[in-house]
């Protein structure tokens, strides 16, 4: 195992085991942080690693002078991956030592859910099984937890208190032991290179593929960095076809006008693609290029998503596509919506059924997401299995994979058992020292909760940073339609059909947050009603609609039958897993809403100084909840790290505009400049000014009206109260800065109001000598003088 923690994008590791000749992909574990497993030979190692294009050295390990280049690299002394008795064996030796070390990975694929991509882990794997007893446990210390706050532990002089109490911890328990189970074998993917595999894959077996850019509105100049980075992809410029998907570059059904930003974002087609719109003439007369195709009425293939398609082709063309240093051909394909668009879903239906999309693999991009050059020489073979000559599919399969290039490869197959490859979102402006009072990394669901469920299998589509397998989506009619989070919706589909999803915690994307507090809690308030739509839609099996869509499309072939079958088989063994993942998809905005119930109690803690529980004593307190309390943090800090929740609201909102068909939320930009205020942000603002105003009526009720004689109880209702405020703080006064600050836009964008700390500091320290004078001078503080 070798690591590097001196931060870059991109990393691969070079050694002295082969020349220096293979580049080695390197895994990102956390910002900064990378790591690859290598089989190496028995002996003296030298190695570097390649840190965004430049040669460098780990200081913090070993080094030395190469002789013959006289460059500073890293030394290694031995083999520390192979067992005792095998480091000196010669060729029997390491051929021991392998076939040791494969019996442990076979093992240790058996216990976690590994597999080939898999680095072997022991801290992985204890980590693992520390998890499942904790989560275990969880179970019978929550049961008699609750049974002891039912029966024993509650204070009945604060019945109201109590009972909203109980509600919000059994929410919360429900919640912790739904999301808690995707992590009963998370996956920790290690990174093969398309152009590295070994047996080699030749590169005209490589996949075509087609980069679908989704814009609606966003920022031109947003979406020119993010073509520059698709046509920057380290892939051959012939297999690759950008295409930009635009909803709005034709406003209305009604009218056939360019817009602004449309005819803007043209314009940036040209610039990007090196176009020059004078030959367009030229090249007509020679056959080579038919730049503006529009379809409607019987020569639009499909309906539902538009009533005309318009696509503007940007070149190259005919042999100029094969030409060193040809860029990838750029195509940008707009809709005249009909009347029911189906937001994002249709756009992108539109670009796959209406245009000349037709690669083999589909990668999706929102318009801020700007891939790294290594992306699909990382993620793609991930959808690749290594043929068996002794398997059935390989004996079905008979002259061509029809997903491979021409199919002449016997080693490598396209495996049609995974739908789709996924990736995380991570935001360049929330990346690395920038604040994150939202929570947009997202951490506890991009490096939790997705490696959880790739353990089984079942990772969700979020929109974007995904490759898809054409063959998939042609069967399931593209995207669903339904839900406006149609991302999540279209995922279900594919896993009810029995395919599996894969996924690459890999920072291999970047984009662009929201940039207000009201930006983020309208995205979250989609999410919600999202969740609760497709929740509603599987439970009412609305999807088995779509049950005879594949046999609609003509015979299937002998493969085909075997992988149906085959996936059929596998889906009533995931039936109870399916079950818990649409529980925690479905149910998670409703389960939030026990936040309520601790912002109730802490502040009728603070208006009462009545606690929610009374214990009768120490012991029975231990007994209950603070076992109940240590088991369920060890498992869940055994599971997850960086949690943050700050939008329990705007997912309540969601949740009564699907259930009672309040507004109609549309695709929003990501970025959000458009949304600088939401009335949902006076939530936060007012909740965490009433537990402020709580806080100081309980200091001044302690000592004028208690008398100084209850200082548990004062304590306790304060501690309560401030860590509520503490957990809300951050959102509010990000709010409370966009409305108060004299500062520009750009300059408020994100950050918290800026609080006068010295004028905070001096006026606290004044009131602390006036209440502990107070203290002092009551009549219990006098008692305890005397």
């Amino acid at each position: 195992m070798f690591e590097w923690s001196g931060g870059g994008r991109t990393v691969f590791l070079v050694g002295s085991w082969d020349g220096y000749a293979d580049r080695v992909p390197m895994e990102s574990v956390k910002t900064g942080a990378f790591r690859a497993a290598v089989e190496v030979p028995v002996g003296r190692l030298e190695f570097r690693f390649i840190v965004d294009g430049v040669a460098k050295y780990n200081p913090d390990l070993p080094t030395t002078v190469e002789e013959t280049t006289g460059v500073r690299v890293n030394v290694r002394h031995g083999d520390d991956t192979l067992p005792p008795g095998v480091a000196g064996g010669g060729v029997d030796g390491v051929d021991g030592g392998k076939a040791h070390i494969s019996r442990r990975r076979r093992l240790m694929s058996r216990i976690s859910g590994l597999d080939m991509y898999s680095p072997y882990s022991m801290q992985h794997a204890v980590g693992m099984l520390i998890f499942r007893v904790c989560y275990l446990l969880m179970i019978p210390a929550g049961g008699y937890y609750f049974y002891w706050l039912i029966v024993r532990g509650g204070n009945e002089e604060a019945i109201a208190c109590w009972a909203v109490f109980i509600v919000a911890e059994m929410l919360s328990f429900l919640s912790a032991l739904i999301s808690l189970f995707g992590m009963w074998k998370p996956v920790k993917r290690k990174w093969r290179s398309l152009d590295q595999l070994r047996p080699a894959l030749p590169e005209s077996e490589w996949p075509t593929v087609d980069v679908v850019i989704s814009h609606y509105k966003e920022d031109v100049e947003g979406l020119r960095q993010t073509i520059r980075a698709a046509m920057r992809l380290d892939y051959p410029a012939h297999l690759l076809h950008i295409i930009v998907g635009d909803d709005g570059f034709f406003p209305t059904s009604k009218m056939v006008e360019r817009s602004d930003m449309g005819l803007r974002m043209y314009q940036t087609c040209v610039e990007e693609a090196g176009y020059d719109p004078l030959v367009e003439e030229t090249m007509n007369e020679h056959g080579l290029v038919e730049h503006y195709t529009v379809k409607a009425g019987d020569n639009l293939p499909r309906h539902d998503c538009a009533v005309e398609a318009h696509q503007f082709e940007f070149g190259p063309y005919g042999a100029d596509m094969y030409a060193p240093g040809a860029l990838p051909r750029l195509s940008l394909v707009a809709r005249v919506k009909p009347a029911d668009a189906h937001n994002k879903a249709g756009n992108i239906n539109n670009v796959l059924s209406n245009s000349n999309a037709d690669g083999k693999i589909v990668l999706f991009l929102d318009a801020d997401m700007k891939p790294v050059e290594s992306y699909l020489l990382r993620v793609l073979p991930l959808l690749l299995e290594e043929q068996r000559t002794d398997s059935l599919q390989s004996q079905l399969v008979q002259t061509e994979d029809p997903e491979l290039g021409s199919g002449q490869s016997k080693s490598w197959q396209i495996n049609r058992d995974v739908g789709f490859v996924g990736c995380p979102q991570r935001f360049a402006n929330v990346a690395g020292d920038h604040p994150d009072y939202c929570a947009h990394r997202n951490a506890v669901y991009y490096n939790g909760i997705c490696t959880g469920r790739d353990g089984f299998g079942m990772t969700d589509f979020v929109g974007t940073n995904a490759c898809w397998r054409r063959e998939v989506l042609n069967e399931i009619g593209g995207f669903v339609y339904g839900s406006v989070t149609e991302d999540t919706l279209t995922s279900n589909e594919v896993h009810r059909r029995g395919y599996i999803s894969k996924y690459a915690d890999e920072d291999l994307c970047w984009g662009e947050a929201p940039v207000t507090v009201a930006a983020a809690l309208l995205q979250r308030q989609r999410w919600a009603k999202g969740a609760i739509e497709n929740g509603m839609r599987i439970f009412k099996g609305a999807a088995k609609e779509r049950k005879a869509m594949l046999l609609s499309r003509g015979k299937p072939s002998e493969l085909s039958e075997f992988y149906a079958y085959r996936r059929q088989q596998r889906k009533p063994n995931n039936s109870f897993v399916s079950t818990m993942f649409w529980l925690d998809s479905t149910l998670y905005p409703l389960l939030g809403w026990g936040a309520f119930g601790y912002v109730f109690c802490a502040l009728y803690y603070l208006i009462t100084a009545a606690a929610p529980i009374s214990p009768t004593s120490t012991s029975s307190l231990a007994g209950a909840f603070v076992t109940y309390y240590a088991v369920r943090y060890a498992a869940f800090f055994s599971a997850f790290w960086d949690v943050s929740s700050n939008d329990v609201f705007a997912h309540t909102v969601g949740v009564w505009d699907a259930l009672f068909g309040g507004s109609k939320l549309g695709w929003v930009a990501n970025t959000g400049q458009r949304h600088r205020r939401s009335w949902l942000e006076w939530f936060n603002i007012l909740t965490l000014g009433l537990l402020i105003a709580g806080i100081v009526w309980r200091l001044v009720a302690f000592i004028s009206i208690d008398e100084a004689c209850a200082p548990y109880e004062n304590i306790g209702a304060i501690f309560f109260g401030g860590y509520v405020a503490w957990m809300m703080a951050p959102v509010a006064l990000v709010s409370l800065n966009e409305r108060l600050s004299s500062a520009s836009e750009e300059e408020r964008e994100g950050k918290m109001l800026q609080l006068p700390t010295p004028l905070i500091a001096a006026a606290v320290t004044i009131l602390g000598v006036v209440f502990l004078s107070g203290w002092a001078n009551a009549r219990c503080g006098i008692e305890a003088r005397g």
